[in-house]
């Protein structure tokens, strides 16, 4: 993921297909486009610091549990 984050610091765009990655893996990308079933978009937009943005998204939607404290936000989702 180094290789990765090096390349979109020269002002490049990388786009990464990645199913249920680790915590830290996950919290390294910028923004995250989440497609559900047919591919309808389900959130487009930065994932904030520690994942605050996608969490604040899905957790205001009414009868989504609240995230654990220190739970991996790819998995909650």
């Amino acid at each position: 993921m180094r290789t990765v984050r090096n390349t979109v610091d020269t002002g490049r765009t990388v786009v990464c297909t990645i199913h249920q990655p680790s915590i830290d893996i996950f919290e390294s990308f910028d923004e995250l486009l989440l497609l559900k079933q047919g591919g309808q978009e389900t959130y487009m937009g930065p994932l904030g610091h520690h994942s605050s943005n996608l969490i604040g998204y899905f957790e205001g939607i009414e009868g989504v549990s609240k995230i654990k404290d220190g739970y991996n936000p790819a998995t909650w989702m």
